[in-house]
């Protein structure tokens, strides 16, 4: 299977160690640069202690650079819902990209390759759709990427991932419905919520939430189009 996916081992990172725990998440990263030589080497380098299991770069070239039975260094302190070490349970996937700033999107072969990669590790590993999340996700203090342009709409329609369609309402949210949304991202997965205050932390899992999900409100205040989105998406975390 993994021949008909074209993957290569041309490149190998040492910095992994072993993994303690099963399989069940895939974890999607960006570059920061769209030279494939410049990502290889900071994930390979003995210095930097980073890596990733499978890196696809801009033309659509899937790369192995850990064997998956390892525990790659690619999701640092992480967390989703009671589970830690996101490194011991996941597969992670770098994408040769810049980064959201420049306002580029994914390239369609990217795209093409990341659906054949994820269904192919989503069925041999029985990884649920709720757990094939963005770095941004699991640790949304300190990371922003795959960013605003990953499609996660489109690849929810291949069966990779979750997607709500937006019920939109602009309207702000009062006190109570302000804590039903902190809840409800919290019953979703996001870590590190403080219901009961509005500390900096939850202003970073809000926008986590937006980037993954409602893109276009990234730094905006969530609103009852959020709520509507956390409620459509609880229904679908039964999958």
């Amino acid at each position: 299977m993994l021949c008909q996916l074209n993957i290569s081992h041309r490149y190998k990172s040492h910095n992994f160690d072993s993994r303690k725990k099963k399989i069940s998440f895939l974890i999607f990263h960006y570059t920061e640069t769209n030279n494939l030589a410049k990502a290889i080497k900071l994930l390979t380098s003995n210095k930097r202690r980073v890596s990733c299991h499978y890196i696809i770069d801009t033309n659509g070239s899937i790369y192995n650079l850990v064997d998956e039975k390892k525990r790659a260094w690619h999701a640092g302190e992480s967390m989703w819902k009671r589970s830690k070490d996101i490194n011991s349970r996941s597969i992670g996937i770098e994408i040769v990209y810049p980064g959201e700033v420049l306002g580029k999107k994914y390239k369609k072969e990217q795209i093409e390759s990341i659906i054949r990669l994820s269904l192919f590790l989503k069925k041999k590993y029985k990884i649920r759709n709720p757990n094939i999340l963005g770095h941004s996700d699991v640790a949304p203090d300190r990371k922003i990427d795959p960013g605003v342009y990953f499609p996660w709409e489109f690849l929810s329609k291949n069966s990779i991932g979750l997607w709500a369609n937006n019920r939109l309402d602009n309207s702000e949210l009062d006190k109570e419905n302000l804590k039903t949304f902190l809840n409800n991202l919290q019953k979703i997965g996001y870590p590190y919520l403080k219901t009961n205050n509005n500390t900096n932390l939850n202003k970073y899992i809000i926008e986590s939430f937006h980037r993954h999900h409602l893109p276009n409100m990234v730094k905006s205040k969530p609103n009852h189009t959020s709520l509507n989105k956390t409620i459509d998406l609880l229904k679908k975390t039964i999958d």
